[in-house]
């Protein structure tokens, strides 16, 4: 038994959200403010038996709706309309009017031999070619009518109807539960206790990272303390000797203090008998006992030490990475133990963690541990001990992704992105995509490169504001520099920059075009002929360059390029950045466009030395005559010296070079939020 799929309508930042889970490990990732912990409140709030739902939890969207339905209740309440109309208006108003809805769908297995006896009040149809059953949690009204009767009739008439929800939304909605058929509108309403009945399905526990750890002396939050007792709190006690052994031990320490207690404060007890004497006032009698409970003994009484040569440190000495990895994986460990150990009273059928951010304080070796063990626990729960559990994780860790979300044979398939994108009426809507949905041509080939370039260095993408793609490494070293020049605005957002080369940009394409993220391609425009191959952009005749053939703006000849417009260079959130005329003149690659933008200030003499031009500075072009044609080719190694004498230029002593105009127009574009 499992969770299919998890649907969040109408909660915060989630209008209308569908998750589908894996069996064992779904990431959910993106950049700030998705909707990621959102998602997980909704399920917190929809399952725990104290969460409850405040207007708060409406998404703004809702407010309209709101809105536009009181106009149809006021429609319906007009005189003159027809009995016929208005029984209309009033079908659509029960439709209509927001209610927070979560959806689980869970599958099951008719094969094996699990229990659906806890399962079988939500199944609502029994063929053979069926095995699904989904519990639907909805926050809605009492009594729909009564919501804006109660509005019509309220006191102070100042207040609007979204503050008047606000202040009263807890008289007027409540949880309800049903049990609903997905291929048709039946459902039946769940009588008494669902949330009981629900965790008696899918037990729902959560790991949080301690964030409120403090590496100093002394530090009460010790998460080594925490984490142990929990899980001697709930590992098997019944058949384990060294767990007898202990509870004897302390049985046999607490009879013995008891006796010593009682001859230690003898003389008070004999005092407090006193008090009363000759009163109406009767002091009962007061007996001393010691209790050691063994759990409380391994929570307070035991110090936690990390080994070192000659003294052993405490807890609080080491860091808060070993102590955030140590606790997580404790009490993933201490819930399966509870799971498994619940002998008497079934918990539930399966088990489903939660675990937010778990890489706070960790390095990124330690966070690929943390994900390893994770799958290491659920694989040993299944094959050892029959149980079932799906974890859960938000992340922001490109470690974690890699090391779990990004295999050979599963792909990128636990990968679950969410997405903020600005809407037409100026708003914006979370999206989720399913990597399970991502198909690529030439599959094989394309995810193996995928793969290793993300794996290996930038699986930040998933996180990134804005990615942006270049084709070599001196523009990708000098595009902080760039940036800050042309849209300094880009500098407050996450940017992610890959280096891609000229003849991989194109691989990236399903995937740029999959997550929907602001991307932008920077690009050489590549010019050859069939007599010289490589040549200038002035005799060129086509473009070798796969990106702008086959991607954007899919143009061949170079004159097509030369001549493109901007809109044919944009497609949805992705535009293409090649070089374009400048000063007159069109180069070919970004270090001749470099010179070419910056001709005249390479040309005026150094502010310091006169006689001596600014070029100099720059030993490639040094010795050359950039006034009458450009450079020849540049090597490797020249490219590299060239990249270095750009970064290391005094732009305060010697003045300021120029973005060359292809890029700086991409940058603004991209800094742009429309």
């Amino acid at each position: 038994m499992k969770i299919k799929k998890i649907e969040v309508q109408n909660f915060r930042l989630l209008e209308n959200i569908n998750c589908n889970l894996e069996d064992d490990i779904t990431l959910i990732v993106g950049k700030n403010n998705t909707g990621k912990t959102s998602f997980f409140e909704a399920i917190k709030l929809a399952t725990s038996t104290d969460g409850k739902f405040i207007f708060e939890d409406f998404s703004q969207s809702t407010y309209t709706v709101f809105k536009s339905s009181y106009n149809k209740y006021l429609e319906s309440k007009k005189e003159g309309i027809t009995e016929e109309d208005r029984e209309e208006l009033e079908k659509q108003l029960l439709v209509e009017i927001p209610k927070i809805k979560i959806n689980f769908e869970i599958e099951y297995d008719k094969i094996s031999n699990e229990s659906l006896v806890e399962l079988s009040e939500f199944i609502t149809d029994l063929e053979d070619a069926r095995n699904d059953a989904t519990i639907c949690v909805s926050f809605e009204p009492k009594n729909t009518l009564k919501v804006f009767h109660s509005f019509e009739n309220r006191k102070d008439k100042s207040i609007d109807l979204i503050k008047y929800l606000h202040q009263n939304i807890k008289f007027l909605y409540k949880n309800v539960c049903y049990a609903i058929d997905r291929e048709s509108d039946y459902k039946r309403i769940i009588e008494d206790s669902f949330k009981t009945k629900i965790q008696k399905i899918v037990l729902f526990e959560s790991i949080k990272a301690m964030r409120v750890l403090d590496d100093i002396k002394g530090d009460s939050n010790n998460a080594l303390s925490l984490g142990f007792s929990n899980y001697y709190s709930h590992r098997d006690k019944t058949d384990n000797k060294d767990v007898e052994k202990l509870e004897d031990a302390l049985k046999g320490i607490a009879s013995d203090l008891t006796e010593r207690y009682k001859k230690v404060l003898e003389n008070i007890m004999l005092e407090l008998k006193k008090f009363g004497a000759n009163t109406p006032v009767s002091i009962p009698p007061i007996e001393i006992d010691s209790i050691f409970d063994s759990e409380k003994v391994l929570k307070n009484n035991i110090q936690y030490l990390y080994k070192q040569n000659e003294i052993n440190l405490p807890e609080s000495y080491n860091g808060l990475g070993y102590s955030n990895l140590i606790y997580m994986i404790l009490e993933l460990a201490s819930f399966i133990e509870k799971f498994k150990n619940s002998k008497e009273e079934k918990l539930s059928n399966f088990l489903v963690v939660l675990i937010e951010e778990p890489e706070a304080h960790m390095h990124p070796q330690m966070q690929q541990v943390f994900i390893s063990q994770v799958a290491e626990l659920i694989k040993e729960a299944r094959n050892k001990y029959n149980i079932q559990i799906q974890v859960i994780i938000t992340t922001h860790s490109s470690h974690i992704l890699s090391e779990s979300g990004i295999e050979t044979e599963r792909g990128f398939n636990r990968i679950r992105y969410f997405n903020r994108l600005k809407t037409a009426s100026g708003g914006y809507k979370i999206t989720n995509q399913d990597f399970n949905n991502l198909k690529i041509k030439d599959d094989a080939r394309t995810f193996r490169f995928l793969r290793q370039y993300l794996t290996l260095h930038k699986s930040d993408l998933f996180f990134a504001d804005k990615v942006i793609l270049v084709e070599g490494t001196t523009e990708r070293m000098l595009l902080p520099q760039m940036i800050k020049k042309s849209a300094k605005s880009l500098c407050n957002e996450y940017v992610s920059i890959l280096e891609v080369g000229g003849a991989y940009a194109h691989s990236f394409r399903k995937i740029l075009e999959f997550i929907n993220v602001r991307t932008l391609i920077i690009t050489d425009i590549d010019s050859s002929n069939k007599k010289d191959g490589k040549c200038p952009v002035s005799k060129g005749e086509y473009t070798t360059n796969y990106t702008l053939i086959n991607w954007l703006p899919n143009k061949t000849t170079i004159s097509d390029l030369v001549n493109c417009k901007v809109e044919d260079k944009i497609q949805d959130n992705i535009r293409v950045a090649y070089q374009t005329k400048e000063n007159g003149y069109n180069a070919r690659s970004f270090e001749y466009a470099f010179i070419n933008a910056n001709k005249a200030f390479f040309l005026t003499e150094h502010p310091i030395e006169k006689g001596k031009k600014i070029k100099d500075e720059f030993s490639y072009i040094k010795n050359k005559d950039i006034s009458k044609e450009m450079p020849d080719k540049f090597t490797s190694k020249q490219k590299t010296e060239f990249t270095f004498d750009i970064m290391s230029f005094n732009e305060k002593e010697y003045g300021k070079w120029k973005v060359p105009a292809y890029i700086n127009e991409g940058l603004v574009w991209l800094a742009k939020n429309d």
